[in-house]
């Protein structure tokens, strides 16, 4: 075709013999404009061999890039060309088989072939959204999408984040809802998205590693969305609500940022949080015995009670406006619940016989009893709050708690009816339901009574808030015969040898600890001159006085104790200590809870002893205060100037005892027990 002068041009669709180089620009030709327009290629002999070649040769690699967008033709294996017109990339000249021309240089190209990367397979759109939301921090642990699963533990949040979280969440929701109520009755149409709604619900516990992020979550207008979810058909979806809920408000998670936990908590309460609450805890308490998955829900509910108490004690008192109080009464029921069967003393429970639920609940009631106020204690309380918990405390006169969880579901209901007592409505409800004489039974059981058992010390520990400040009660006491009862665990009757020998035995030394407040608080609202008030003061003179020895032989001990605290204060307010710049109420504060409270109370029945006037019992006291000092009494020729040498300690912790003396219960009362103490002080 190139020796002859003219070539007819042959048809489009024929079938080329020639190499395959050659063929490729044969068929350019042919589909020229200047082909196609009359049919025969031009004379190619008659034009300038430069200008064939060069109208042959690939164009440069920078013209050809900026020529189309198109992909380049495939390399032609030869270019035919009559004489060398520079190096061209890929190819070499030469006279071959099919004449002179660029002959393609295999080599060269297929050592730049392996040396190329290779091709990168194109993503699709799932792909690409999935990779853009990974770049933002919303990708799962699981890589199955931005909220399949909770997020990994290495993603940062932030608010960006927290938006997009926020938003696939809504969307999801909002889906859920349109597909259940188009197709109401075909569960198969609208599982995927109940599926889809549940990872993203889950994918928002990633937030309760930010509390600091709680107020834009809250600004987001997100929890009333996850309070919706409580309500739920899908039980699975509300009980994964109540977790998110339950780890959100962790008191762990919102401790580096209170005001964010604060934030959350008063949101909750806002959007009617409390009552939707409510009907979970009724809804899955049905079958929370017989289903694990309900239980654990109930579980989160309870959990999310206690947490917004420790996060703001001031919604106890939303806790109680919501409803009528509901909340708290049923807490206070599930707590107080009997367990079905009777349990024979000493018997193992089963894993299956355990009432997790009203351990728990039992927990909360003591958290709730002890932050809410006057009104909360008075809800709990009020229409058979205070017998219900006698009731479930009943079987314990007669037997110890089986296990460790029952042993703490039993401190617990101990400690929330303490707290109860408080309110002089649950005390006068305590008294006629004849909580006295069941706290008296307890301790004078002889199956527990040796063991210094829990309900041993919660019981003395129950009478001790039931006599605090109440004449009522101090007289029912006395004439139920409980003296006798109280200077028992006085004089540490009753108690173990291992644990009565040992000194730092907590159950041991709250029991004196108890026994010396319970005789105080008798010493304090009995009438002196009263024929009860005798009884009292005739218990330190029987038995050749051996209550006395004993009231002398626990002032020397805890005023050693208090003195001990003292010298490590005086060692910490130094510079460099642990309480430098502790100002003094402070220290005070810190000295009552080393014993210096009880030691204040012993000086208040030593003092009211001596207001007695019995020489016998004065006499015994400054001997045996004598005898424990070390000192000779020889040394002073003056009676008075001894028993002003004994007493003189005593009378120094009642000065300072009177001086602390608040005015919690208003100034006319601080200013009633000041007076008494100024008298007890007179009368050293």
């Amino acid at each position: 075709a190139h020796t002859s002068p003219r070539v007819r041009a042959p048809s489009a669709t024929r079938t080329h013999t020639q190499g395959p180089g050659i063929g490729d620009e044969v068929v350019r030709i042919v589909e020229s404009p200047v082909a196609r327009a009359g049919g025969h290629t031009p004379a190619m002999s008659k034009r300038p061999a430069s200008e064939m070649d060069a109208e042959l040769m690939p164009p440069p690699p920078s013209q050809a890039g900026a020529s189309s967008s198109r992909a380049p033709p495939p390399q032609a294996q030869y270019l035919p060309c009559k004489t060398f017109q520079g190096a061209r990339p890929g190819y070499f000249f030469r006279l071959g088989a099919q004449g002179p021309g660029y002959y393609l240089d295999r080599v060269a190209r297929d050592a730049a072939t392996l040396a190329m990367p290779p091709p990168k397979r194109r993503k699709n759109a799932e792909e690409l959204l999935a990779e853009a939301e990974a770049e933002a921090g919303l990708a799962g642990s699981s890589g199955r999408g931005p909220d399949a699963d909770f997020a990994d533990a290495s993603t940062v949040l932030d608010e960006k984040a927290l938006r997009k979280l926020v938003l696939a969440f809504e969307r999801r929701y909002a889906a859920n809802q349109a597909a259940r109520m188009k197709h109401p009755d075909a569960p198969e149409k609208f599982v995927d998205s109940e599926v889809d709604l549940d990872e993203s619900l889950r994918a928002l516990s990633a937030l309760a590693g930010y509390p600091e992020l709680y107020p834009e979550f809250v600004r987001l207008n997100a929890v009333p969305s996850i309070l919706g979810l409580l309500a739920h058909d899908n039980s699975d979806v509300a009980a994964h609500a109540l977790e998110l809920l339950h780890e959100l408000l962790d008191s762990d998670s919102v401790e580096s940022h209170e005001e964010g936990g604060v934030a959350l908590a008063r949101s909750f309460a806002k959007e009617s949080g409390y009552e939707l609450l409510l009907q979970s805890l009724e809804r899955f308490a049905k079958r929370e015995r017989d289903v694990p998955e309900d239980a654990a829900a109930v579980h989160h509910a309870l959990g999310v009670v206690e947490n917004l108490l420790e996060i703001e004690p001031e919604q106890a008192t939303e806790l109680a406006s919501a409803r009528d109080g509901a909340l708290p009464k049923w807490i206070l029921r599930r707590a107080t619940k009997i367990s079905k069967g009777k349990q024979k003393v000493g018997a193992e429970t089963s894993a299956g016989d355990a009432d997790d639920v009203r351990a728990y609940a039992a927990e909360v009631l003591a958290i709730l009893a002890q932050t809410g106020g006057e009104g909360v204690k008075q809800l709990l309380g009020g229409e058979g709050g205070i017998e219900a918990v006698l009731t479930c405390l009943a079987p314990f006169k007669s037997r110890d708690p089986a296990d460790e969880a029952e042993e703490e579901w039993l401190e617990n209901v101990f400690d929330a009816l303490c707290a109860l007592l408080s309110s002089p409505a649950n005390r006068d409800a305590f008294l006629e339901c004849e909580g006295l004489e069941l706290m008296l039974l307890v301790l004078r059981s002889k199956k527990i009574a040796k063991h210094a058992s829990v309900a041993r010390v919660a019981a003395i520990k129950t009478l001790d808030f039931a006599l605090t400040n109440s004449n009522k009660a101090c007289v029912k006491f006395v004439e139920a015969l409980g003296l006798k009862t109280a200077f028992a665990a006085f004089m540490g009757k009753g108690v173990a040898a291992p644990i009565k020998k040992s000194t730092s035995s907590t159950r041991a030394r709250e029991t004196e600890e108890r026994a010396v407040s319970v005789i105080a608080s008798l010493f304090a609202n009995l009438e002196p001159g009263s024929e009860l008030h005798d009884r009292l003061c005739a218990k330190f003179v029987e038995d050749d006085h051996a209550k006395i020895d004993r009231l002398v032989e626990l002032w020397f001990a805890y005023a050693a104790r208090v003195e001990n605290v003292q010298a490590e204060q005086r060692r910490s307010v130094a510079p460099g200590g642990i309480l430098e710049g502790a100002d003094e109420d402070e220290l005070y504060v810190e000295r009552l809870g080393g014993g210096l409270y009880t030691l204040e109370l012993l000086g208040c029945i030593l003092g009211a002893a001596f207001a007695t006037k019995h020489a016998g019992i004065r006499e015994r006291t400054l001997l045996q205060m004598e005898l424990m000092s070390g000192t000779d009494g020889d040394l002073d020729s003056d009676g008075d100037a001894r028993e002003a040498r004994l007493l003189r300690p005593v009378r120094d912790v009642l000065e300072t005892h009177a001086e602390n003396i608040g005015d919690a219960d208003g100034e006319e009362e601080q200013m009633r027990r000041r007076m008494r103490v100024v008298k007890l002080i007179v009368a050293l």
